[in-house]
């Protein structure tokens, strides 16, 4: 792995922050009944990684207010039990949820990328909490009616405010839930009547805590999936509904690169070109010529990898392939399977006849295993540009690709391309 910098953090965020423009119409944003999550595992993963900031901001907030008040009421036990030994064993309990808290929220901070270490720190945070509000209720059993009370507030606190995945939180409140009818039953400082009147109470607190914790949920994930097709509109062609220029340029290109240099792989890139489209046009009209790119675009996303490769509309009837960890005899073979492909793809315009078209290929590879340099955009779209302004002039219909070193912007202080 190569060292990190602050532009290679910036465009992983980038890139990270951008990842649901890969959601397409096709997408599965149904969610299941039971707990408003999305049925699609992957769906709900992007989900997931594009709250945890959210996440774990709310986390930090909720367990430094909790455990300051934890302390706090620790005044409560001095007032109900006096100087005693009970009330130092349960400010020394007190003083546990608060380093709980502490060292949850270090260690979920040390990893905030990760979901499942978020969900962890959330989840002990509870057990201890609820466990150490077991031994209050335990040893201060004459104020039950002020614990029941706690009881639903921290009911409340552990389905909305702390942000962990619903089943989790159900669990942990139910079995709290049944730990506290338990210790009221058995300190048997209730009668019969307030002791039913109590647990009917937690039920239902259970019971709201759960259906307000699955309309949150339902809420988060219909604003996601707005933002995920807004943001897929913004960065789709409509035409082709392959990715556009603006966001090639704004994060898909420098995020790709950074990836292939963190692990020294290689990044192909394809520009390729049909050719001879004006005269499709001057022949035929521009709707056939839009049938023509139609056809093209379909053929170029069916024969990349659909969660790696990225295909690109950069202008008119050309268009962009991002293949990483793509060597060059990979990236040849791939553009000659979409040549021969598209040679044989008849397009229908919208009187019914067929048009037959060819596409000419240029193919350069930036290979960050042997060379660190840096580079562009502009240099290595104009790479491949030349290699398909060879393709153009050797007859069209062909794939060229470049094996040697390409050089960068000197001006801009780049270095060298391998395409190799």
């Amino acid at each position: 792995m190569l060292p990190q910098t602050a532009t290679s953090k910036k465009w992983r965020e980038m890139a990270e922050l951008t990842e649901i423009s890969r959601f397409d119409a096709g997408t599965n944003f149904k969610l299941d009944r039971l707990w408003s999550e999305f049925e699609d595992a992957s769906v709900e993963h992007e989900f997931q990684r594009y709250q945890r900031v959210a996440h774990h901001t709310a986390l930090v907030r909720t367990l430094v207010f909790c455990s300051l008040f934890y302390i706090a009421f620790a005044i409560t036990d001095v007032g109900a039990l006096g100087y005693s030994r009970a009330a130092f064993l349960l400010f020394l309990a007190r003083c546990l949820v608060g380093l709980t808290c502490a060292i949850c929220l270090r260690a979920a901070s040390a990893q905030r990328n990760s979901v499942p270490a978020l969900r962890a720190a959330a989840s002990v945070v509870e057990i201890v909490g609820f466990a150490v509000f077991m031994l209050i209720t335990w040893l201060r059993s004459g104020g039950m009616s002020v614990h029941e009370m706690s009881m639903c507030i921290m009911l409340i606190v552990a389905y909305n405010f702390i942000p962990n995945k619903l089943v989790y939180a159900l669990a942990i409140s139910v079995a709290a839930t049944f730990a506290f009818i338990a210790i009221s039953s058995a300190s048997r400082m209730l009668d019969p009547s307030s002791l039913l009147t109590s647990s009917m109470l937690l039920v239902f607190t259970n019971a709201l805590g759960y259906v307000t914790a699955r309309r949150h949920n339902r809420l988060a994930r219909d604003e996601f999936c707005q933002h995920a097709l807004l943001r897929n509109l913004s960065v789709r062609d409509y035409l082709t509904s392959c990715f556009n220029r603006r966001y090639l340029t704004d994060v898909l290109f420098n995020a790709e690169l950074q990836r292939a240099r963190e692990t020294r792989s290689k990044l192909a890139v394809v520009l390729c070109d049909i050719d001879q489209f004006k005269q499709i046009n001057d022949s035929h009209g521009h709707p056939a010529g839009d049938a023509v790119i139609r056809t093209f675009s379909a053929l170029l996303l069916a024969h990349t990898r659909h969660d790696v490769d990225s295909v690109i509309r950069y202008g008119g009837e050309e268009f962009v392939l991002l293949l990483p960890r793509t060597d060059i005899a990979g990236a040849t073979a791939l553009a000659e399977r979409i040549r021969q492909a598209f040679e044989m793809a008849a397009s229908k315009a919208w009187d019914g006849r067929e048009i037959r078209a060819t596409a000419s290929f240029g193919v350069v590879v930036v290979d960050c295993a042997r060379s660190t340099a840096r580079v562009t955009e502009d240099s290595v779209i104009g790479a491949a540009d030349a290699q398909l302004y060879r393709a153009k002039d050797s007859g069209r219909n062909r794939v060229c690709a470049d094996a040697s070193p390409i050089a960068t912007d000197q001006d801009a202080g780049q270095g060298m391309i391998a395409a190799v």
